[in-house]
């Protein structure tokens, strides 16, 4: 078994396996996977045997299990046959990886037709010219990403018993070809060895090895070899050698090394080899050629470039459009610094810091924390959640109500709704630096994407240590103005300009508020972006009353936070209902039109179908809540110059929407290291699923093509 799977994915399989005993099973018309028995021969011979096949038809996008399974469970076939028949085992063919929502190998399984051999013994006193019923109740679970189903039906296959020797039949004798061979070919040595957490496995004497040995991959059969890890090739002159982890809660036998190497084959054909190979005593030596992937200097050669990267995209994201509105109230304290004390200049920059770093710790931990327990999030995950948009734009509102004087707040709140006369305080310059964080999420600046996506497959330190890299960039350059006094100078003083530009704050403020509520209401349809307008409008209310300290105000004040308090419970509640909210899948069929152009919308299935044309396709990645993504759409994107190159060249365009939580797109972000949106992915002609070339993350119509261009020649 697999180790590191969430506790809450066991208890999902026992509530579904149990949830079909008590309600007898599933209808194999309401099925994804349907069941069919076949045999090899069309007759049994007495004596003799012949060989049975079970067929399983998966629906797109849903799969069963081998015999090792991962989180899963195996099929399973309980026979009911004539008289001295006897049946052996399934011969298992070969499996590929089956990957969760957070892009991780959680398991090994089939997808499509899949075809399970079981060897059947016909005894001698079979009676010629009769025919037999073969009866097997075939059991197994299906899933569909994270979500899993116990499956059963109940299949039959008659034949006749005849004195002369079967002929076989087409399909099936084509599906045994899918079983793994029992041996490497002749002249070739299997040896394996065990040092501590090391595996080691070498095919020796196989020339021409890179070709006939093409993306191999080992399948252990008992569980020994750890599956989530980097599995190493090297193709030598004469043979393969493979490196691999032990899996350190792995408690089973220890002398073998079993299981199945999956490769492709020179002609093109997916195939495998059964591996039985006793460990040798001393641990084998390597070939004296490097093994792929990197090693541990290079992860930490990466490491430091993602440090970089982190500390450039942080930089940047000033300058990016969503965090723009918190910076313009940072202008206020930067009027005040002017001739401030060199120690409250430093103090109002440490507190401004301090406030980005422990916003960004937080983020990171939640975010790891979602991501190792409930699956796959990446960067701005929390705006996903519709909750949090409708949250934000209550705190955008309060903000923009506070600049144009609706009402005061003292500095033992938060500090930005104190009199200009008055120094902001290391408190309100703190929660500045925790607002620029939470406006900061729905953008993505060049260098960081990068960042957070190595980031997200790192341990946790070494993670959190590219998240405060990150905010330390966002607040480097109000930092440096703290600690710098010529730089302070070139500020103009303060003065009577400064009550207008104050109240001028406001509306960027109520632009963030209007279009948070036009994400609310893309996530919650229009009756949720009217609620979400209403929320606006009893904030508004609430906090003029705060203004009266008499009876009459202070009901109004609480009047008005209960009914906003009510609306957060009401809409919480729609959201926890299933069948209160769109399905976001469906969002994925048919076709997106936006403005000029015209696209699929991204499942992996109609990606790799268009693929499959040999036609190149552009594939980009987006969200109602990333102002990146919309920049960049307006700019580059939705251009009729961009429009005719496309129609030109002749590229497909494939939209993957991730406004709300998708796991096929949270999978392809993770296979590309990217820890949010915007992504934007080129297939030149020919290539395959995981051979796409990524964009840079500001385009412009020709940055789009010369970008292909370049890939293209």
């Amino acid at each position: 078994m697999f180790k590191d799977q969430p506790l809450k994915i066991w208890i999902g399989l026992s509530s579904l396996l149990l949830l079909s005993l008590i309600s007898g099973g599933i209808s194999p018309a309401q099925a994804q996977v349907r069941a069919e028995l076949l045999t090899l021969e069309q007759s049994a011979m007495p004596g003799g045997a012949i060989t049975a096949v079970l067929k399983l038809d998966h629906d797109p996008k849903w799969h069963t299990y081998w015999t090792n399974p991962g989180i899963g469970e195996p099929t399973r076939m309980d026979w009911t046959l004539p008289p001295g028949w006897v049946a052996g085992e399934i011969d298992w063919p070969v499996p590929r990886q089956i990957y969760g929502s957070d892009g991780r190998i959680t398991g090994y399984g089939y997808e499509d037709v899949l075809h399970l051999p079981v060897r059947l013994i016909v005894p001698p006193t079979a009676e010629g010219g009769k025919e037999v019923t073969l009866t097997a109740k075939a059991s197994w679970l299906m899933c569909e990403v994270d979500i899993c189903i116990p499956g059963g039906q109940t299949v039959a296959v008659t034949l006749p018993v005849a004195s002369t020797p079967p002929k076989e039949e087409g399909e099936v004798k084509e599906a045994l070809a899918a079983t793994p061979m029992p041996e490497a070919g002749e002249g070739v040595r299997v040896r394996a060895s065990l040092a501590e957490a090391d595996v080691t496995l070498l095919l020796e004497g196989i020339s021409n090895t890179a070709k006939a040995f093409k993306d191999p991959y080992f399948y252990s059969l008992d569980g020994l070899v750890y599956h989530d890890t980097d599995q190493l090739f090297q193709a030598s002159s004469d043979g393969l050698a493979v490196q691999l982890e032990k899996d350190s809660y792995y408690n089973g036998p220890t002398d073998t090394l079993m299981g199945v190497l999956a490769f492709t084959d020179q002609a093109g054909a997916y195939r495998g080899i059964f591996i039985n190979a006793p460990f040798e005593a001393t641990p084998l030596s390597l070939p004296q050629v490097s093994l792929a992937p990197a090693d541990e200097p290079q992860k930490i050669s990466r490491w430091f470039k993602a440090l970089i990267f982190a500390l450039l995209g942080g930089i940047i994201l000033n300058l990016m459009p969503c965090v723009l509105p918190i910076l313009s109230l940072k202008a206020l304290s930067l009027a005040k610094m002017r001739d401030a004390s060199p120690k409250t200049a430093q103090n109002d920059g440490l507190a401004y810091t301090a406030g980005i770093l422990v916003s960004f710790l937080v983020l990171a931990i939640a975010l790891l924390g979602v991501r190792a327990t409930l699956g796959g999030v990446g960067w701005g995950f929390q705006l996903q959640n519709p909750l949090v948009v409708l949250g934000l734009s209550l705190v955008m509102a309060m903000v923009g109500f506070n600049l144009v004087g609706l009402f005061e707040v003292s500095g033992r709140f938060m500090g930005v709704g104190q009199t200009l006369t008055q120094r902001g305080g290391k408190a309100g310059s703190f929660f500045t630096g925790v607002l620029a964080v939470v406006v900061a999420a729905p953008c993505t600046a060049p260098f960081m994407a990068a960042a957070m996506g190595f980031a997200l497959t790192q341990p946790p330190m070494l993670a959190l240590s590219i998240f405060m890299a990150l905010g330390l960039g966002l607040a480097l350059p109000y930092l440096l103005l703290a600690f710098l006094p010529a730089a302070r100078g070139v500020i103009p003083k303060p003065g009577a300009w400064m009550v207008p530009f104050r109240q001028v704050l406001a509306f960027p403020m109520f632009a963030t508020a209007i279009w948070l509520l036009w994400v609310y209401g893309n996530q919650q349809g229009t009756d949720g972006m009217a609620l979400g307008l209403g929320a606006v409008l009893l904030l508004a209310i609430t906090l003029w009353a705060l203004r009266y300290r008499h009876l009459l105000g202070r009901l109004v004040t609480v009047g008005g936070a209960a009914l906003i308090l009510i609306i957060f419970v009401f809409e919480a509640k729609q959201i926890s209902n299933p069948q209160t909210l769109a399905d976001p899948m469906k969002r994925q069929d048919g076709e997106v039109t936006q403005d000029r152009l015209t696209g699929r919308a991204y499942t992996k299935e109609n990606l790799e179908s268009l693929l499959a044309t040999g036609e190149p396709v552009f594939a980009y990645f987006t969200a109602d809540w990333c102002v990146t993504c919309k920049v960049n759409e307006r700019v580059a994107l939705h251009q009729q110059e961009t429009a005719d190159f496309f129609a030109a060249e002749g590229i497909k365009v494939m939209v993957g929407d991730w406004t709300q939580h998708d796991p096929e797109i949270t999978s392809i972000l993770a296979q590309y290291e990217r820890a949010g949106v915007p992504m934007y992915l080129y297939y030149p002609p020919g290539a395959a699923f995981d051979e796409g070339v990524l964009l840079p993350q500001i385009l412009t119509p020709g940055i789009v093509k010369s970008e292909i261009k370049a890939v293209s020649s």
